[in-house]
Formats: C-alpha cells, sequence, structure tokens
C-alpha cells in the first residue's frame, strides 16, 4: 500500500491548482483521475465551448459585413471543420496537462476510480492507497430531466455535443443556464435551427431579470426560437430525426430537430463511496464548513462537486483555500462575496455580487442603482455594438455591492467594478481616473460620475456654504 501526504479525488482545475501548491509546500501528492487531466473545464466545457462561440462570431459579422460600411458577393462560408478546429484548441490546451508534464512537477497521477475504504484509505482499480488528508474535486455531470422517452434516444451534453462531426441542421435546447444560452447562440450563428425549450419564463435566472430579457431579444432577433411554461411529455427518435412532445398553456404540440441539448444543470459526483469516511452528502453535493472542510475534517472538497458556483474560477480559488489549509499553520475562510461570473453569449452577460432586487431587498434606501446605456457610449456607435446596459449597485457611502453588464466584452469591463468592490474603492473614486477614448470602460466611467455629483450636491458642508452665499449676496 502506498502512502501520501495528500491524495486528490478529481484532475480538473481545482485538482490541478491544488496539486501543484501542495507539491510546493513539500506535501507528497497524488491526483487520482478516471478519464483525462484537465476536467470539464478542458475538454467539455469553458475551452471547447468559447472557441465554438469565438468561430461563430466570426460567421456571423462576415455574414453581416454590410453593417460596418462593406460589401461583398454572397459569402459562401464551409462551418464542416469548426468542430474539428474546437477539438484542436482542446488537443493544444491539454497538452500543457498531460500527466507526464504533472509527474515530472512532482505530482503522482493514479489512473482509475477510486473509492472510500475508510477515513484514511481508498481503493483504486484494487490497489489501495492511503493518506493524511484528502481533497475531493471529483467536478459535476450533466443533469437528465426525467422525460419520458429520454433514456431510450441519442441526446447530447455539454460532454459529448464537441465530439459530433458536424453543425447539426437543427437543434433543440431543453435549459435557460449558461450552457443551454452559450451553445444556443453558438450553433444558431453556424446555421442551425435552434429552439430553446423552458418550463418557466425567461432565461439565466441567476442574472438581473431585465439584462436577461434584454439578452433574450436579441436571440429571438438572430432567429432563435424560444417556448415558455413547458410541460415536457414525452421524446422520440426514428432515424437520425429526435421529436418531442409538449404541454404549453393546455395544448399539446411536437418538435422535431436533428439533435436535442439538454443542458438542465450539474450533478455532483459523489459516488465515492463517501459514508466510509463520515463525509456528509446530498443531492447537491458534498456538505462543507466555511474552510472546505468536509464533515470529516481530515477531507476537503472543493469545486463543482461542493459548491453551488460551477465556474472554473472559483474552483480554483476553493483550490488554493483547500491547500493553504492543507500546507500550512493556518486557517483561511472561503469568501464568496466578491465573486462574478460571465455568460458568453453575444452580447455577454456579466454579474458580481448582488442583483439590483437584492440589493434595494437588502439595503433599502441606503442604496441607489445606478445605469449607463451601450447607445450612449461613443465606442459603442464606432462599433456598431450599442446593445447593452450596465447597473451598479451603490451605498450613500459610494461602496458598491453589486454589478451586472449586458454588452461587448462584460466579462472583462466587470473586473474594473469587482476590483473597487474586492478592495473597498469607493464608486466616486472611478470616475477620478483619466479614462482612454473611446473605450467601452466608458460606461463605468459615466455612473460613477453621476454617482460623484449626486455625491457633492448631497454634501452638508457644500450646501451650508451654498447657503451662506445666497443670504451674503442676498440671491
Amino acid at each position: 500500500m502506498e502512502k501520501f501526504d495528500v491524495i486528490i479525488i478529481g484532475g480538473g482545475p481545482a485538482g490541478l491548482v491544488a496539486s501543484k501548491i501542495l507539491v510546493a509546500f513539500g506535501k507528497k501528492t497524488a491526483i487520482v483521475e478516471r478519464a483525462k487531466l484537465g476536467g470539464d473545464c478542458t475538454h467539455s466545457g469553458c475551452v471547447p465551448s468559447k472557441t465554438l462561440l469565438k468561430s461563430a462570431k466570426a460567421y456571423y459579422d462576415a455574414k453581416n459585413i454590410n453593417k460596418y460600411g462593406l460589401s461583398s458577393n454572397d459569402i459562401s462560408i464551409d462551418t464542416s471543420n469548426v468542430l474539428s478546429h474546437v477539438r484542436s484548441v482542446v488537443d493544444e490546451i491539454y497538452s500543457h496537462e498531460t500527466p507526464e508534464i504533472f509527474e515530472e512537477a512532482g505530482v503522482n497521477i493514479i489512473q482509475g476510480n477510486a473509492t472510500f475504504i475508510n477515513s484514511n484509505e481508498i481503493v483504486v482499480d484494487g490497489k489501495i492507497y492511503s493518506a493524511d488528508k484528502f481533497i475531493i474535486a471529483t467536478g459535476a455531470t450533466a443533469a437528465i430531466p426525467n422525460i419520458e422517452g429520454l433514456k431510450e434516444i441519442d441526446y447530447l451534453t455539454n460532454e459529448n455535443i464537441f465530439l459530433q462531426e458536424s453543425i447539426p441542421k437543427s437543434l433543440i435546447v431543453i435549459g435557460t443556464g449558461a450552457i443551454g444560452v452559450e451553445m444556443a447562440t453558438a450553433f444558431n450563428r453556424l446555421g442551425s435551427e435552434v429552439t430553446i425549450l423552458s418550463r418557466s419564463e425567461g432565461i439565466l435566472k441567476e442574472n438581473d431579470e431585465e439584462l436577461s430579457n434584454i439578452l433574450l431579444e436579441q436571440l429571438q432577433k438572430e432567429g432563435i426560437d424560444f417556448i415558455n411554461n413547458v410541460e415536457f411529455l414525452k421524446v422520440n427518435q426514428k432515424n437520425n430525426l429526435k421529436s418531442i412532445s409538449i404541454k404549453q398553456n393546455g395544448e399539446e404540440k411536437i418538435i422535431s430537430s436533428s439533435e436535442i441539448l439538454i443542458a438542465t444543470g450539474r450533478a455532483p459526483n459523489v459516488d465515492l463511496d463517501l459514508s466510509n469516511a463520515n463525509v456528509e452528502h446530498d443531492k447537491k453535493g458534498v456538505k462543507v464548513n466555511e474552510y472546505l472542510q468536509t464533515s470529516n475534517e481530515n477531507i476537503y472538497a472543493i469545486g463543482d462537486v461542493s459548491t453551488k458556483y460551477k465556474f472554473t474560477h472559483i474552483a480554483e480559488q476553493e483550490a488554493i483555500v483547500a491547500a493553504s489549509n492543507i500546507g500550512l499553520p493556518i486557517n483561511k475562510k472561503m469568501s464568496y462575496e466578491n465573486i462574478g461570473w460571465c455568460v458568453y453569449s453575444d452580447p455577454e452577460l456579466a454579474q458580481i455580487g448582488l442583483r439590483p432586487k437584492e440589493a434595494e431587498e437588502k439595503y433599502k434606501d441606503d442604496v441607489k442603482t445606478y445605469r449607463f446605456e451601450y447607445k450612449n457610449s461613443d465606442r459603442g456607435y464606432t462599433d456598431v455594438d450599442k446593445v447593452g446596459l450596465i447597473k451598479v449597485s451603490v451605498l450613500s457611502s459610494g461602496k458598491i455591492v453589486g454589478a451586472s453588464i449586458l454588452g461587448t466584452r462584460a466579462g472583462e469591463l466587470i473586473h474594473q467594478l469587482q476590483l473597487a468592490k474586492t478592495f473597498n474603492i469607493t464608486f466616486d473614486k472611478l470616475s477620478k481616473m483619466v479614462y482612454l477614448y473611446p473605450t467601452y470602460a466608458d460606461i463605468i466611467k459615466q455612473p460613477s460620475k453621476q454617482f460623484y455629483i449626486n455625491k457633492l450636491l448631497n454634501n452638508k458642508f457644500l450646501k451650508l456654504l451654498k447657503k451662506i452665499k445666497s443670504i451674503v449676496t442676498g440671491s
């Protein structure tokens, strides 16, 4: 039996980051991975999806080249190599994450499925390994809804959609979260006839409702069919054609397509015999405290298997916290107060902190939400990208408690507000910086300037001076 200081179960972003830190701390560390290092992010998530979205945007811009004052004959674009291009980018990134590279860095790679025997031992393909500490970083898989007939057909998830050989002629997307919206955006632009089906109203429930609705309108303008308040009845497949029976407002109808994509959320991978190690878990994942320890203090859990924030950047931050708590004589807490996320549709939709409604409910009259539209930014005009809106919720003290951005480069722009929120830089101070012109950062400059003006107008000392001046001058 081989013994380690720390065994990490799962070689996705969380596990890889944690392993590097632990080796740097001098810990004998192993990663157990049942598939490929890199996890969903590299092979079926962030990397392939953003590559596909970039190809789709290039296609869309070429087809709409006239909006830039250019003209051409009919443009014919071959999409047959798009998905192979996506896979080539995945392969290129994976080349930096291979077992050989991590072995050279001092991390032991164990291939196979791990299950706990007890609190200090696991078994992988019949071989037993022990460790003083464990980190569970097994991630999550696509959650499959209970729809009659679904198990009998060939459906797509994020785990196999990038393995297709060609762009489907038509695509039904079940789910309105980030995966569903991003894939609907990309495949629609690449020529698929896309229909999004939703059990409820709207899309992207974790984001600001107003901005989500604006984005939905844009998707519909581009040709995506959105059907809400749907009850799923049955799925069928005949040859290569899939069909789904739905009920909407009491009326039944059948919708058919080449492919059906299931994008209804993520289910944590907890098939590790966790009870043998006294690790509490439920359908939402492994339960952890603020130090990322499970109910067994020598076993930590990080990433999608334990957090509701299923993003690579959150997984990596949790990896830093957990590895530090194992390798250093400290107790570092994991904070989610200043985190953010972005949906990489077009336009992008980014969020940090509280949404405006949440901010108003929590802070009442002490909070105000400042708005500014992309169409009022000169850069929006020069780039012909005028659809977008920023909303920043600010306390009277100037503290930023939340921000939402819909628009071009929203995922990049929101970092300036995240920086201010994280390090307690008041909103008015952002107006005092000299911004380059013309840039999209104007959408942050203008509302921060408005806050600064309001702050001056409400300054009690300035109000007193103004009153004294009026008395002295008689005006």
